[in-house]
């Protein structure tokens, strides 16, 4: 009974999540309704409050389950170079299967996500950023890193904003020249 539990509870929060999605690309959060969205999702009202207060805690619920993903991909190279082309592309494709996701999150004004996104990414200190990328200083820890991150940023949300022209692998490539430039250049 338990699995057929678990199993109703993912359906109905997966469909709640693509039917705010749909919503959220032609509306505003703030435009959304619980009625709204459990009538678009074919659930019951009192479903949602169980596991929601409202749409904004639904909204940053799917914003947590996505930072966690990027999260996991991020502890699965932090023995590597972040700008390693492995997880380049890792997180390009990531993005690539969660595009509507993506474009719902980034078009809501009210979201620190990009901003998140950076700090799951940063090295803990100035020493595991020295040891990462070899002969730079630490004096400069915070603009290098800062520089090289909301590069990476801009990029997905242009990529994105463009509708994806490119794929995952030409992207994680790009990105992965730009930040090699980068660090041979400012030594």
């Amino acid at each position: 009974m338990k699995s057929e539990d678990d199993r109703r509870i993912r359906r109905t929060k997966s469909a709640l999540k693509q039917a705010f999605i749909s919503l959220l690309s032609w509306k505003d959060i703030k435009e959304i309704s619980v009625r709204e969205l459990t009538k678009l999702a074919d659930v019951n009202r009192g479903t949602f409050y169980l596991h929601y207060r409202d749409v904004y805690d639904f909204f940053t619920h799917i914003e947590e389950e996505v930072l966690a993903e990027f999260g996991k991909f991020i502890q699965t190279y932090q023995n590597h170079p972040p700008l390693q082309l492995s997880l380049l592309l890792s997180l390009f494709q990531y993005i690539a299967e969660n595009v509507q996701v993506f474009q719902a999150i980034l078009k809501t004004g009210e979201t620190k996500f990009l901003d998140r996104i950076v700090g799951i990414c940063r090295p803990p200190d100035e020493e595991e950023f020295q040891r990462l990328y070899k002969n730079w200083t630490p004096e400069h820890y915070h603009y290098n890193y800062d520089f090289i991150a909301h590069g990476c940023v801009a990029m997905m949300r242009r990529w994105l904003e463009q509708g994806m022209p490119e794929t995952p692998e030409y992207m994680a490539n790009l990105a992965e020249r730009m930040i090699i430039t980068c660090l041979e250049n400012f030594r």
